[in-house]
């Protein structure tokens, strides 16, 4: 039998290939998105489960989905009102694309859907997605896979966003950092305009909490390192690498606990994961030193 070469193996697209249970292929189309701030955290779950199932039902155009509302709740059986939020926010929220030719298409996230009232012991959601959608991800070849026990122990929307993006390029063997600027890691967070101005700001209450949760829950870590022209950060570097069996295993005990005091013990656990690479305070004084260099 004749192997595949690396070039045919890129050409699958996102729709060939097959989810396993616990583990959604989200194509990248839904995951590199702008505009998703005012998303909570429900609702970024709820995408990813949403189009999990509908991905294991097959994907065509014009098609209905169902799955169990129990499934999107956050914590089993209860959180109904949490559902219908999250699915009135994915509705509003608009997925903007360049299309090859030139033409910015506009979609919903969500197109229309019914749900069973909440007195039914076994509701439904019926859904579909919006036809020019389902154009855009037919074409679809670059993606992340998600584990949905890991995405559903989150307790913060931003560690959501960051653990989906990185989770992208976490397998990719010849690469294992990213630069982005400033603006395009906020959008990529999916941190609300003029909020968190400062990068002191935004990494007290953003960054620290979310990179806490990914390293103390998913299956590989990350580093978030600010590059600085002068005393201004200019653009963020962030880092990923697979764990070792002792952190694999830190981090399945940590799914098995309850989410009550998660964010106290992830501070902690995070410790064990990290990347033996150089120390924050050590990076900076390269970058200036290097600076300086270029300057003098």
């Amino acid at each position: 039998m004749v192997e595949p070469n690396p070039a045919e193996k890129q050409a699958l697209r996102t729709l060939q290939l097959t989810p396993r249970n616990n583990e959604a292929i989200k194509p990248a189309e839904l995951i590199q998105v702008t505009g998703h701030h005012e998303l909570t955290l429900n609702a970024r779950r709820a995408i990813t489960i949403l189009w999990h199932s509908a991905h294991a039902q097959g994907i065509e155009e014009g098609k209905d989905y169902s799955i169990e509302i129990d499934q999107l709740k956050p914590d089993g059986h209860k959180g109904y009102e949490m559902v219908e939020e999250a699915i009135e926010a994915l509705m509003r929220t608009l997925l903007t694309v360049t299309m090859l030719d030139g033409k910015t298409r506009r979609v919903q996230f969500l197109g229309g859907n019914d749900l069973d009232a909440p007195d039914r012991s076994a509701g439904v959601l019926t859904y579909s997605f919006d036809k020019r959608l389902i154009e855009i991800l037919k074409n679809s070849a670059v993606w992340g896979k998600i584990a949905i026990p890991v995405l559903m122990a989150f307790t913060s929307k931003y560690a959501v966003s960051l653990y989906e993006n990185i989770a992208q390029l976490s397998n990719l063997t010849h690469k294992t950092a990213e630069d982005y600027s400033l603006e395009e890691f906020r959008n990529l967070l999916g941190v609300p305009p003029g909020k968190y101005k400062s990068f002191g700001e935004l990494n007290k209450h953003v960054v620290k909490p979310a990179m806490a949760e990914v390293n103390a829950l998913a299956a590989f870590g990350i580093s978030i390192l600010p590059i600085k022209l002068g005393k201004k950060v200019k653009d963020v570097r962030i880092g990923w690498w697979r764990k070792d069996a002792q952190s694999l295993g830190a981090s399945w005990e940590e799914l098995q606990r309850t989410k009550l005091g998660r964010r106290a013990r992830v501070a902690g656990l995070a410790e064990h994961v990290i990347d033996p690479k150089p120390s924050l305070e050590r990076y900076e004084r390269k970058e200036r030193k290097a600076l300086h260099k270029a300057q003098s």
